[in-house]
């Protein structure tokens, strides 16, 4: 039975909300609420539903390869835990199929890569063309391209079973769950926070975490004054999946997930998961844009009707240009879009850190959140528990921005 009254509350129940709900079960003894709607069962457009997630999905790349090395970083430390949660929770989201960068190999990402991995002393395969056709023959690749390969601690999660298991390990630790939608928040004479919701429950927290990704700008939870001055935009992702037949999976065994990276092309950065089991009890290969794709929505109602749809028709097309022309012998069963939203951040990581007293910000994903998300949780529990600054990747890095600064 839910309390009425929290030492700490984490509104938004996704990736990064519930892993620091966890976090905050691990490292205080006090009473913890996760706030949160459950994925709908219906489908978006006739769910009813006010806000979505970005973690309505059952694959996203997991690697720790990264040029930029705070991203590296969060994805390590979050890729070491993934079997600690899976085994406590008997709820498995991890697949380690490993992880491929591709592209010409003069492209300016490759020194990023080779000094984060010397860096951080990962372990990965550099192959040529030649090792490339040896190792993915169903792959059609220009003669000037080049890849880094990880075996291990990469591959993909379900970020919808991710965020089952941190949530099923939060409540067994006796964070209390309420599965609703946050409509506004507001400080009472005390100075505790006054939370109410879609249902009407209201309930008050000494502290809170905003972990609202694509709606934090559009709903009533962050002080308005400092809402509008916040640096963070919505931006959209449309991605293609490709039905696999039954007869056709062996053709892909062993296929890892897939970056693409051309910095100098349009549409030259994608990325490509293997047949994955969705719950229709298909397979589907799936591909996403990176930046080139990404429009910006500005209004709630806007963000609303991105959920309802499905996607960039303009993109989708891209997309499955991009696959007929890498992966030329494959026939898929049928072809689907699909889309999400998430928030982007002007240094391209996650914000963290105190928006007024005793509320902290923890939201950016920038597209990049769901592997990382264990770790950044607890970056998030860490930064609500203490007043300083309390974790080894300094704060600069999680910097909250705000506009004309």
């Amino acid at each position: 039975m839910a309390s009425d009254s929290y030492d700490i509350t984490v509104i938004g129940a996704g990736c990064m909300g519930s892993a620091c709900a966890r976090h905050l079960t691990e490292c205080y003894q006090g009473k913890i609420c996760l706030i949160g709607p459950d994925e709908p069962s219906l489908p978006r457009h006739a769910s009813g539903r006010s806000v979505f997630a970005a973690y309505y999905d059952q694959g996203r790349i997991t690697r720790r390869l990264d040029p930029d090395p705070v991203w590296s970083k969060v994805a390590h430390r979050s890729i070491l835990r993934y079997q600690n949660i899976q085994q406590i929770t008997g709820i498995q989201y991890y697949h380690e199929v490993g992880s491929l960068i591709i592209g010409p190999g003069d492209d300016k990402i490759w020194n990023g890569v080779e000094k984060c991995a010397q860096d951080l002393q990962y372990q990965y395969h550099k192959l040529n063309i030649q090792g490339l056709r040896g190792q993915f023959p169903y792959l059609a690749l220009p003669d000037d391209y080049a890849g880094f390969y990880e075996t291990c601690s990469a591959g993909y999660i379900s970020p919808r079973n991710q965020v089952k298991a941190e949530i099923k390990a939060a409540t067994e630790n006796g964070c209390d769950l309420i599965r609703d939608i946050v409509n506004r928040v507001y400080r009472n004479e005390d100075g505790k926070f006054i939370i109410t919701t879609e249902s009407n429950i209201t309930i008050k927290s000494q502290k809170i975490v905003v972990a609202t990704g694509a709606f934090t700008l559009f709903k009533d939870i962050i002080p308005i004054d400092i809402r509008q001055k916040l640096d963070i935009t919505c931006g959209t992702q449309t991605v293609v999946k490709f039905e696999v037949a039954q007869d056709d999976l062996n053709h892909f065994s062993g296929m890892p997930c897939i970056l693409h990276r051309n910095s100098d092309k349009p549409n030259g950065n994608w990325y490509l998961l293997p047949p994955i089991l969705y719950p229709d009890g298909k397979y589907y290969l799936k591909i996403g844009h990176s930046k080139d794709f990404i429009d910006l929505i500005t209004t709630y109602e806007d963000v609303l009707e991105w959920f309802h749809g499905s996607g960039n028709p303009e993109a989708k097309n891209v997309l499955v240009d991009i696959v007929k022309k890498f992966l030329p012998d494959f026939k898929p069963a049928s072809i689907q879009s699909d889309c999400c939203a998430y928030t982007l951040t002007p240094h391209d990581h996650v914000m963290i850190g105190n928006i007024t007293d005793d509320m902290v910000l923890l939201t950016g994903g920038n597209g990049h959140a769901a592997k990382s998300a264990d770790e950044l949780g607890k970056i998030g529990a860490l930064a609500i528990l203490n007043n300083d600054w309390n974790y080894d990747i300094p704060s600069e890095e999680f910097k909250l921005c705000f506009k004309n600064e």
